[in-house]
């Protein structure tokens, strides 16, 4: 079920003094069983993009074809449109709402006219998914979990409709660095073993780095560039130029070969930059350096990096640790 962006354009309160473009003219096809990294600072655009692709926002230009159908179209069915391509908002948890957590999955197969049955079948599977015992917690009240769990259920109450396509903004926003992993693994599992598209929208590198097979992207409301991570992240100081980072790996790549040392270009997955890093372990320094190895690498980590900006992971705080994933801000706002 391919998804066609063409020429879309988007501009919130057109011929209003506070008329605003949010994107501009993107083109972009994403193919079936694609995993979809949409990168940008704040405000480059990135949600405003992905809430045309099952029709909650309509273009000002363009349109967006899925699965052969031009969504943009007068008559065409949202509600089939939205049975194909899911989307969970950013802290979808806030729009719980049922009394229990089984009541919640169904509400969105219920809304699709199935059967008791039916619904049931497809509410243990949801929950199944986001790795919940269905025994344990269908029962409860969403409002009794933690924000991780929270979280999931509410990832689930998607997935219980079968999307062909799930479309998850900025899915980790608020978690701390264990509840992070733990919705990282999920969708990494969710897209090899359900053969279904993911577009993941995040401006963290390190979150992106090891699930995306494509990256788009966006800078002020633009497709500034598209390609595999490996291609993207060679591109440092343009990333840097529209607010973003590079993963750590590759960040930590530049700067030894700034110090002389001859690791190779495109590198980015921690454990080849470790075994790159151990291949030049014992080796002399570099000409005219006097500082052994060991020192110009300790060295490297110490030098400024671009943590400031968007898309640099924070290092893990073992103290903010929160049980199955909310960060204590997080929690604080919800007490």
């Amino acid at each position: 079920m391919p998804i066609q962006i063409e020429h879309l354009t988007h501009t919130y309160l057109p011929g209003s003094p506070f008329s605003a473009t949010a994107i501009h003219d993107i083109t972009l096809t994403i193919e079936d069983g694609e995993f979809i990294g949409v990168l940008g600072h704040t405000g480059s655009g990135k949600t405003t993009l992905v809430q045309h692709l099952n029709g909650l926002l309509k273009p000002t230009e363009g349109r967006v074809v899925v699965d052969g159908t031009d969504i943009t179209q007068k008559g065409v069915s949202l509600l089939n449109i939205r049975k194909q391509v899911g989307l969970v908002f950013q802290y979808p948890e806030y729009q719980l709402f049922e009394e229990t957590v089984a009541k919640d999955v169904a509400f969105g197969p219920k809304n699709m006219g199935l059967t008791k049955e039916e619904i049931d079948e497809r509410v243990r599977w949801a929950i199944a998914q986001v790795g919940l015992d269905y025994a344990a917690v269908a029962a409860s009240s969403p409002f009794e979990l933690s924000g991780g769990q929270m979280r999931r259920v509410a990832i689930a109450g998607v997935l219980a409709m079968r999307p062909k396509t799930l479309i998850l903004d900025e899915p980790t926003a608020g978690l701390d660095p264990r509840g992070r992993r733990a919705i990282l693994d999920m969708i990494r599992r969710l897209h090899a073993e359900n053969s279904m598209t993911v577009i993941m929208v995040s401006h963290n590198m390190d979150d992106i780095a090891t699930l995306a097979t494509r990256l788009v992207v966006m800078g002020k409301g633009e497709l500034r560039m598209t390609g595999t991570p490996r291609e993207v992240f060679k591109h440092r100081d343009e990333l840097r130029a529209i607010g973003l980072g590079v993963p750590q790996g590759a960040e930590l790549c530049h700067r030894l070969r700034a110090l002389g040392f001859a690791i190779p270009e495109g590198l980015y997955l921690l454990p080849e930059v470790l075994d790159a890093i151990l291949t030049l372990a014992g080796k002399a320094a570099p000409s005219g350096a006097s500082e052994p190895v060991a020192a110009m690498l300790a060295q490297a980590l110490a030098m400024p990096g671009p943590d400031a900006l968007e898309g640099a992971a924070a290092p893990p705080d073992a103290g903010d640790a929160q049980p199955d994933g909310a960060s204590p801000a997080a929690e604080r706002g919800r007490a």
